[in-house]
């Protein structure tokens, strides 16, 4: 029988502004027993992390910021106000740790990051120096961090993001904690780091006995390691049980729509995405009833009542706050117009591109070192044609993109555009032929000016490149591209921050179609957005490509929003292209070990396991300090199981062994024998 180590119960969180009152969390409350991996899931802005910093006071303490409840752990009430705080304070770090979203933010950049962890354990321990030293290097050795003796002294901005992730989690388990809060710790980092990083994180609480609440608005990554998961919604619990009931019998209609809205890869490539419309309650003004009311396509008219919903049980530790007994099938079943795709005219051909950065230091600028982001790599996109490109965050997908766009100048190769060389032009007319090739950032919102309006955000481009428009016809077409992604033509008074994350990367589209481009470069577009909204726009993307005929080079990490939205995908490593092939090809027969292990990472719908399809037990073996790697043959032969003695002298080729399936490695031949190809 396990040990109960938390119980929450009846939290409330309000913050006051005046007489304005946002009622953030309203009736948090989980139980975590000890050795047990709990998942809480819910889009951004349901009240996740507010109510773990209620939880354990990291809230500011003044008058603007109210919370009560109950928060049991041995004996006492955390959120008492009386014994709460100091008792809190002794075990925080201690006996209760947690390990933070972004790890560039809690650690400090001028102490190294082995005093940070002794720091930890000489204050809770109470160790001498000495010992917390060994101590922390042990803990470095433990989270995997190579040559843990030597990096010691290294400092934060030495470590790659994945690295420095693993300094947190050192951190947070260097006093043998009971409980250990991760809070968004994989958003930042690619799919195989995520991979890396929760594989470790739950092989130490496993061999430690700790407690492990992971908080994530991926739901497929909460369900692979959580053995119980709690869904959030509206600053309430909606729906709780164990991984299986969630995923196989979700009780309520948000969980269900929230599964239903994730491209896992057994999502039909014909069928559009089923979205969640509408919004999330205001916290300002909650809604009556049920907190999800206005979006659920299955509510009732007493759904909207003025009363609490309770939670009940369903079944076995299986409880809901949804009064719908039985949830029916409501996926949008709605069809993708895919019109048979052959490829057409070459519109963009990218002829063995390199791109070199030298790092130098001292008075006289002495070069100490170069770096490769791009190494002769070669791709072509067709009109109307969908490429994505997919790989580990430092790869150089980027890089190329920026090579493409005039944003940085490649140190060899040509890239063409409709039969002219953009790397030979000159600044003006290369400035010409851009607005044929528009770039959407991954986080629009960052990109727009916080003080104009909407309207001038998405007509700037038109003004830029001297549209000869009076302003009647000016506001008629800003107009007409808020309409083309499905936005209300009254949001072009308002400013960025009036708008969602959904609604902001429209406007980032829109702002890219004003100038009627032929190539959309979509770098990273749904990286920063929840589940549902990235269901509606990867909808919007489909749609636009069929009704303006656009190309667009998608880059993602994403392998699954990949698979479901273009046409031919190309897998890139350390700046080479290892493997090139259609959809199907590369989701059903992949090749190269790096596109192996980048499916083995992926997370889908299905109660947590990996796909059928995919190949499982690849060992991540990656070292993410790996710039210090002598590499002169295959760059993914020092990860590589099956590597041969060829694979360490020469970099290999690209070479086809089936029709448009294209390959860089000695071993192709016997591997697509094994998936039982035929070669050419």
């Amino acid at each position: 029988m396990r040990k109960r180590i938390i119980e929450v119960s009846g939290v409330h969180t309000e913050f006051r502004n005046g007489k304005r009152v946002n009622y953030a969390v309203n009736g948090g409350e989980y139980v975590i027993h000890s050795g047990e991996i709990v998942g809480l899931a819910g889009e951004s802005g349901c009240g996740k992390s507010v109510l773990q910093h209620t939880v354990f006071r990291l809230l500011p303490e003044n008058g603007d910021v109210i919370s009560y409840g109950n928060a049991w752990y041995d004996g006492h009430n955390l959120l008492d106000e009386d014994s709460g705080k100091g008792f809190l304070d002794s075990v925080r770090g201690n006996r209760i740790a947690m390990v933070f979203q972004n790890p560039g933010a809690s650690l400090n950049p001028v102490i190294p990051v082995g005093e940070q962890i002794a720091e930890t354990i000489r204050e809770h321990l109470k160790m001498s120096a000495e010992d917390a030293k060994a101590r922390a290097i042990e803990m470095m050795k433990k989270v995997r961090i190579p040559n843990a003796r030597h990096r010691y002294y290294d400092y934060p901005h030495q470590f790659s993001g994945g690295m420095c992730q693993r300094i947190m989690i050192a951190i947070a388990i260097s006093c043998n904690p009971e409980i250990v809060i991760a809070d968004e710790i994989t958003t930042a980092l690619d799919v195989t780091t995520q991979a890396q990083i929760l594989e470790l994180l739950r092989g130490i609480v496993r061999e430690m006995n700790m407690a492990l609440l992971i908080i994530s608005h991926n739901l497929g990554l909460v369900a692979h390691y959580a053995e119980r998961i709690y869904i959030m919604y509206g600053g309430q619990m909606v729906e709780w049980g164990s991984s299986e009931q969630i995923f196989r019998r979700p009780a309520h209609a948000y969980t269900a729509a929230l599964l239903k809205a994730i491209p896992g890869f057994r999502q039909s490539r014909e069928q559009k995405l089923a979205t969640i419309e509408g919004l999330p309650p205001s916290a300002h003004t909650p809604p009556k009833g049920c907190a999800f009311y206005p979006r659920c396509t299955q509510r009732r008219p007493e759904c909207g009542c003025d009363r609490e919903f309770e939670m009940h049980e369903v079944e076995d530790g299986h409880f809901t706050r949804c009064i719908c007994r039985e949830l029916t099938d409501d996926r949008n079943y709605e069809k993708v117009i895919r019109p048979d795709w052959t490829r057409g005219n070459v519109l963009l051909d990218i002829r063995n591109i390199s791109k070199t950065y030298v790092a130098k230091a001292g008075f006289l600028g002495r070069r100490i070192k170069e770096v490769s982001a791009l190494s002769n790599v070669s791709l072509q996109i067709h009109e109307g044609e969908a490429l994505g490109l997919v790989g580990e965050s430092g790869c150089g997908k980027s890089t190329l993109a920026k090579s493409i766009l005039g944003l940085t100048v490649p140190t060899g190769g040509n890239i063409w555009y409709n039969g002219k060389d953009l790397t030979a032009m000159s600044r003006k007319h290369r400035q010409e032929m851009q607005k044929e090739i528009q770039l959407i950032f991954q986080d629009s919102g960052s990109s727009f000016d916080p003080r104009q309006a909407i309207g001038d955000i998405i007509g700037e481009p038109l003004l830029v490149h001297g549209s000869a428009l009076n302003r009647q016809e000016y506001d008629r077409e800003v107009e007409n591209l808020l309409s083309l992604v499905k936005l209300d033509a009254e949001l072009k008074g308002r400013r960025p921050h009036e708008l969602s994350g959904g609604q902001q990367q429209r406007v980032g589209i829109a702002r890219a179609l004003a100038c009627k481009p032929k190539i959309l470069i979509c770098d990273e577009p749904l990286s920063a957005l929840d589940a549902s909204v990235q269901a509606q726009v990867m909808n919007l993307f489909l749609e636009l490509k069929y009704k303006l005929g656009l190309a667009y080079l998608f880059i993602s990490h994403d392998l699954s929003a990949v698979r479901y939205m273009c046409d031919n995908i190309a897998v890139m490593y350390r700046g080479h292209i290892v493997e090139y092939g259609s959809w199907e090809q590369m989701n059903q027969t992949p090749v190269h070990p790096y596109t192996k292990a980048l499916l083995a990472a992926a997370y889908v719908r299905n109660a947590g396991k990996r796909d059928a399809c995919m190949m499982d037990g690849i060992a991540f073996s990656r070292n993410e300090d790996d710039e210090k790697v002598d590499l002169t043959g295959c760059p993914y032969c020092p990860y590589c199981s099956d590597r041969g003695e060829e694979c360490t002298r020469a970099i290999p080729e690209l070479h086809e062994i089936e029709d448009g399936h294209l390959v860089a490695c000695y071993d192709a031949e016997r591997r697509a024998r094994d998936l039982g190809k035929l070669l050419f």
